[in-house]
């Protein structure tokens, strides 16, 4: 039932919107269930905007030439901000046209299986492809996250070696460093974004999954790499202005990272993301905590301030 907080379609008008002839909408929703979830005070169903964000990714993978059937899995398989982020990338390929593609599940259990048969060939295929067919963020938030999740869960219940779990991340971290670089970035402005993390590179390759995100929107970061303590950044601020920075930590950082950051960061905007930050009581004047998972969000608010951005000393 409405309740009156989102703005409700009818099938005409996403047709229209989508680009998509209102027959087609109607049997897409008769043979796969892909309609609309919503309905009005008088009865009549009515599209979500995730109901909408479905039909767009349905279309996409369809105009790839991937069947129907197929694409329809998939897309009913993705909650509201696999959606999103599977939409992010501008031109996602999905394998060849006439191939069933698989579900995210499905290919992070693919991955886990190649992992416990250290089936580094395997992995590598798995990730290279996904990462062709969703994009950088789309895989990270519907694949790649899930997977490193899933194995460290197997680990831990002793399902899954902990010898797989490292393939799986180092083929990740080989995967990440290669789009990145592939894209040839630039920086769009004056003052460059500076990513850093106070983890260890196991903890953190949701940061390079953000600098091979930026790379494939024409950014080149300025990294400092993983476990960074204060006094690089401390240092890095005394002799560049950046548009912004971008700190990730999956714990609690220390307190002195924190002061640290605060008192030479001056008018840089901080961003600080990842699990660590989360329930941090702080008066910082500078400091913004960006949502963990959420690495569409950080993209383009890190693009946004590179863009808003003076000119600068570098």
């Amino acid at each position: 039932m409405d309740d009156g907080s989102e703005l409700l379609w009818g099938v005409g008008a996403v047709a229209e919107r989508v680009g998509v002839a209102t027959p087609t909408l109607r049997t897409w929703e008769r043979r796969y269930g892909l309609g609309p979830s919503q309905r009005t005070e008088g009865g009549h169903r009515r599209y979500s905007e995730t109901d909408i964000r479905r039909v767009q990714l349905m279309n996409r993978i369809v105009t790839s030439g991937v069947p129907a059937q197929s694409a329809a899995r998939v897309a009913l398989s993705l909650d509201s901000s696999g959606l999103v982020a599977a939409l992010a990338s501008d031109e996602p390929l999905y394998g060849a046209p006439g191939q069933v593609i698989a579900t995210p599940a499905e290919t992070v259990g693919r991955i886990l299986d190649a992992g416990a048969a250290l089936d580094v060939v395997g992995i590598t295929t798995l990730l290279a492809d996904t990462v062709r067919d969703w994009g950088v963020l789309g895989a990270w938030v519907n694949v790649l996250a899930p997977a490193l999740q899933d194995a460290s869960f197997a680990v831990a219940d002793a399902k899954l070696g902990e010898e797989s779990e490292r393939v799986i991340r180092e083929r990740l971290e080989v995967e990440l460093r290669s789009v990145a670089r592939s894209y040839a970035p630039r920086y769009l402005g004056v003052r460059p974004l500076v990513l850093a993390s106070v983890d260890a590179e196991a903890e953190s390759l949701a940061v390079l999954a953000l600098e091979a995100a930026l790379a494939g929107r024409g950014v080149a970061v300025l990294s400092l790499g993983f476990e960074v303590p204060a006094r690089s950044l401390v240092g890095l601020l005394g002799r560049v202005t950046p548009a912004a920075v971008y700190l990730w930590a999956s714990h609690v950082p220390d307190t002195a990272m924190v002061d640290a950051l605060d008192a030479s960061a001056g008018d840089t905007p901080v961003l600080v993301g990842g699990p660590g930050w989360v329930g941090l009581k702080t008066d910082l004047k500078n400091v913004e905590l960006v949502s963990a998972p959420d690495l569409l969000a950080t993209a383009d608010r890190l693009l946004g301030l590179m863009q808003e951005a003076p000119a600068g000393r570098r």
